[in-house]
């Protein structure tokens, strides 16, 4: 508003000088013309120079700055993600998640044949810490979530993969089930490699809890990645067809950039609110032409390239309820008839928008660095909630329909 206040006024004395200079004599030197336009032209410089101020202040304001107390709970620990709040004081944490249930016993290692062995100890329903994991990193990990409702979709992923990747571990993050679908999800995946981790997220700000904003997920992924070197991160609707030489192409093209995700012909201007592009000092127009990447399934490294670069900046956003929901912004009601299509939707897509935004900028523009296109994928297709239900209720009828089962479709 008061910009437009601004340039009201500048409006205002370029009309009256244009106005003196008509009225004025002609063919004379008019010294109080020279004036008007001398004095013109100081407002005009002391107008620019409060525009910038203005600016400038604007974006100060909106610079990721969240409390320290979250990097340390996130696994980011060196004194360059922390110095931002010098008088926290780390032991605060420690002894406030120690009233949780001795943290410390609870943390899991993602490894080797502990995974059956903190399975079973799990089926207690303790809640985990959300402590840095410090333990033996596993070297790859399947990594999902689930929350109130989904666990048919997680045991047909468990099964799905424990079919199609036999030797790969699953790590399932246990964001808010029942007591029932908690002991039946952990009932199916009772092997070695898999295991059922739940998750308190409510030792984060409460908009974490949103599920129109998914802000779980990047505090999802970043855990993982303290108990993994690699991850590939998915959804419980996820099933896959490919076997483990697919898997293992996209690991080696994702070791390349740190992130592979699938890309979409959205650009990401189209389901960005512009307010958030502010946060990160950059233009929705530099975005216009970058296709957006979704959160389905994406590869991720525990590189430090990575955790500085991307999950940093990445959560920064996430965690500063300003950046992630700005005034405005909404999930549905898109309109893509706008032309051109790149102008924004009406719709933001929340965690996704800011993970591309940050892509973008890590990346320079290029998404060929960081995606591979979704269109022609055979690798992996989307199952809905519905069917996976539907699927395991046959199954406990004896009455499967085995054109319905989730691994032999291709």
């Amino acid at each position: 508003m008061r910009t437009k206040h601004l340039i009201l006024i500048l409006c205002c004395i370029i009309t009256t000088t244009i106005f003196f200079i008509i009225l004025g004599p002609a063919g004379e030197p008019n010294d109080s013309l020279k004036n008007i336009v001398t004095h013109t032209h100081q407002q005009l410089n002391k107008l620019q120079f409060f525009i910038k101020q203005e600016n400038l202040r604007a974006t100060e304001k909106k610079r990721l700055q969240i409390d320290s107390k979250y990097l340390v709970l996130l696994g980011f620990t060196d004194t360059t993600y922390t110095k931002e709040s010098q008088s926290y004081n780390h032991y605060e944490v420690e002894n406030a998640l120690k009233t949780e249930g001795n943290s410390s016993q609870n943390l899991q290692k993602v490894s080797g044949s502990s995974y059956k062995e903190n399975s079973l100890r799990h089926s207690s329903r303790s809640r985990v810490a959300t402590t840095p994991y410090n333990g033996t990193k596993a070297n790859f990990t399947i990594v999902t979530y689930v929350q109130e409702g989904q666990a048919p979709s997680a045991i047909l992923l468990a099964q799905n993969i424990a079919t199609k990747f036999p030797d790969e571990h699953l790590l399932i993050y246990d964001l808010g089930l029942s007591e029932d679908d908690s002991r039946a999800l952990i009932a199916y995946c009772n092997i070695s490699k898999c295991l059922v981790l739940s998750y308190d997220l409510s030792v984060y700000p409460s908009h974490v809890l949103d599920q129109r904003m998914h802000a779980y997920r990047p505090i999802v992924i970043k855990d993982a990645l303290t108990r993994s070197n690699s991850i590939l991160f998915a959804e419980n609707y996820i099933r896959f067809r490919g076997g483990s030489h697919d898997l293992q192409k996209m690991r080696s093209k994702a070791a390349t950039s740190g992130v592979l995700g699938w890309n979409t012909p959205t650009a990401v201007s189209t389901l960005t609110h512009p307010k958030m592009f502010d946060y990160f000092q950059t233009d929705a127009e530099d975005f216009i032409f970058l296709r957006m990447i979704d959160l389905d399934i994406a590869l991720f490294f525990g590189s430090p390239f990575v955790e500085k670069n991307i999950m940093l900046p990445w959560l920064k956003c996430i965690l500063t309820l300003e950046c992630i929901d700005p005034i405005g912004a909404q999930w549905n009601g898109c309109k893509y008839n706008k032309k051109p299509q790149y102008r924004y939707s009406g719709c933001h897509a929340y965690d996704v928008s800011a993970f591309n935004i940050v892509l973008g900028l890590t990346w320079h523009l290029d998404d060929s660095k960081y995606s591979m296109p979704s269109e022609g994928n055979n690798i992996f297709y989307k199952e809905t909630l519905e069917k996976s239900t539907r699927i395991l209720e046959s199954r406990r009828l004896n009455n499967s329909d085995t054109s319905e089962h989730p691994f032999t479709e291709d």
